[in-house]
Formats: C-alpha cells, structure tokens, sequence
C-alpha cells in the first residue's frame, strides 16, 4: 500500500474509519481501494494528483482483479478494480453482502506480448499462435508457424518459455478472451478465466511486474502485460495481427480504435450482459484496432456509507473526466467523451445512507 502524508498523531484520532483532527473539525476521510495492477500506474498519478488538488488520500493496493472483487464484497475497501467484470456468482455474493454493485470504466490499455529475444527486435504475431504456445503446442521460437508470420526473419531455434499470471487477474481475463476467440481448441481449455489451469510447462509469476521482471531475465521468455509494465522495463513487444489481417502494434491510437469498434457492439453474453458500461475489447473489428484490448472497472456498491461515499464517488468522478489527462503519457488511451459521460451518469445514481 502506498503511503502518503499524514495529519500530525498528536491531532489526529481516528473513529471507523474517519479521520477527526482535533480543534478543526472532520477532514476529507481516507479512500481505499484495491486491485487490478492493470491500472496501478495511472491509479498512482490520479491518487498523487487529487491529494494536490482535493487533500483528499487515495490508497490503492495492487494486488489482482480477484483481491479487488473479494475485498469490496467483503467491506475492506471502498471500491475495487478489476480488468473482468464480476460474473454472475461474483454478483449473487456481493448482493447479499451489502447490495447491487456498479461497475464504472477508469481506463482503457493495451495488454502487450513481451518476449526475450534481443535478435528479433520487430516480431509479428497471431492470436492462434500465441494460443498454441500458452497450449504448450510451440516449443521453439523457430516453429514453422511462428516462421510464416516473419518471412526473411532468422529466428532462434532457443525454447519458448510463456509466463502466467499466478494469481487471479483481470488481465489474465483480458489475454484469455482474446485468445479463446482466435482458438476454438483454447475456448474449450483453458478458456476466458481470471485463473485458468495452464499446462504444467508454464511459469507463474505475481501481477504485471512479476511477469515483465521474468521475461526481461529469461532467454525465449513471453508474457503479457499492461503496455506500461513493458515501456517501464524496456521489454520488447510483438506486433499482433488483428481481426482484419493487419499487424498492429499497441498504442494510444490503436486501443482508441478498439474502443470505438467494440462499443458500437452490443453485448451478447454474460458477464458484459450483467453489467450496463462493461465492454469486450477484444478482437475488435477495424484495419487500425489493436486486437487484445481491456478495460478496468472501480467497482462499488451502488449504497455507500454516508461518512466516506461522497468522497468515493468524487474521486471516481474525478478520475473519469479530469483524470483522463494523463492517460497517453502513461500509456493508456483516454476514455471516449461518450463513456465519460455515461460513466459519471452511473455514479451520480450511488447513494449514501
């Protein structure tokens, strides 16, 4: 959890939860919140920015999609993020926990394939070759199929070595959507999972980081990550080729076209049928879309306690609107004006009691 400035202990007493200094009144109480590492880094910015602006402190722990779903079901935090929308059973036990739920989009990314081959600088996958490699069915970076992909490329004869989310994650969620929509063989197992069961070959490692930190050290390593994990690391991503045919590289503009393709789509299927501003990304249609494409939803109770949920909900309204200013430069693509507005329309229906 990251720590910020605090109110001198010798004014402070702190009474369920909210801060009371002493002679001043009640202050802005404390936000916390956790989940996705999906969103981590931009969650960082928008918590050290509104701290500057608001004085009001928003702590947010990283720790996967499942910890934020269980931890705002359970009461523990204020509101959770996760890169998967809560299915159907996700949804029974949070009503009977403490109500209906709200899923509010903050931010919209890129997950990017990394891999560890410094001889291959500019590689171009496919999303059945990517399924065949997390199917342990390609075993070496020269397979025929990788090869038909890169013409004129000398690829290494060096094993594949794909690294996994360990825990249960959002952007796992993401990758394997994807993935079951370019494999029917995936669909069938592992399928779209925020956990699958991966073949024994794989690597598990912890959030974003713990994957880009393992294929940044290992020959022939893949992995996928939030397309900020990559840039930080300096980690080399593939081009992937999208529903159209054409390879297309992750960035601002061609999650932007994703986007736009994938919400003029109506949802069909379960969990994004459960949940009114939760979309699927990926595969999305378009000669520009990037095709693996997710977003990460806060997560609340549409009934929030009186002392905390107005600063929750400002906060998140904050971040939807003014907090989108940072999006590009952190490497994530700014929410459409239409999903802002929308998103800020489903927050103006919580309630405090």
């Amino acid at each position: 959890m990251r720590s910020f400035t605090l109110v001198p202990l010798a004014l402070v007493a702190a009474i369920g939860g909210v801060v009371l200094v002493s002679g001043c009144g009640k202050s802005d109480p404390r936000v916390s919140a956790g989940g996705a590492t999906f969103v981590d880094p931009i969650m960082q910015k928008w918590a050290a920015e509104y701290k500057g602006a608001k004085k009001v402190e928003v702590d947010y722990v990283a720790k996967g999609s499942g910890y934020g779903i269980t931890n705002v079901t359970g009461r523990m935090l204020d509101f959770g993020c996760s890169d998967a929308p809560m299915n159907a059973t996700e949804v029974k036990a949070a009503n009977e926990a403490g109500g209906e739920v709200v899923h509010v989009p903050v931010t919209v990314g890129a997950v990017a394939v990394i891999y560890h081959l410094p001889e291959v600088p500019g590689l171009k996958l496919s999303g059945e070759v990517i399924a065949d490699i997390y199917l342990g069915k390609i075993k070496q970076w020269d397979a025929p199929a990788i090869k038909a992909l890169n013409p004129g490329v000398n690829l290494p004869g060096t094993n594949v070595v794909f690294v996994y989310r360990a825990e249960s994650s959002g952007t796992t969620n993401i990758f394997t959507e994807y993935l079951s929509k370019r494999s029917a063989e995936f669909a069938k197992a592992p399928g779209t999972s925020k956990s699958p069961k991966w073949p024994a070959v794989g690597v598990g490692k912890e959030g974003n980081d713990g994957v880009a930190e393992h294929v940044k050290n290992t020959a022939g390593a893949i992995g996928y990550v939030e397309l900020a994990y990559a840039k930080k690391n300096n980690i080399t991503f593939a081009a992937l080729t999208n529903k159209a045919n054409k390879p297309v590289a992750p960035d601002a503009a061609s999650v932007t076209a994703a986007v736009e393709s994938a919400m003029k789509v109506k949802a069909d299927r379960e969990p994004y049928t459960l949940h009114p501003l939760t979309f699927s990304f990926t595969d999305a249609e378009g000669d520009a879309a990037y095709p693996i494409v997710g977003a990460s939803y806060a997560i609340l109770f549409k009934k929030l306690p009186k002392e905390k949920g107005p600063a929750v909900v400002e906060f998140l309204k904050w971040a939807v609107a003014d907090g989108q200013q940072y999006a590009k430069d952190l490497d994530y693509a700014p929410l459409p004006a239409e999903l802002t507005k929308k998103a800020q329309e489903l927050l103006g229906t919580v309630t405090f009691e």
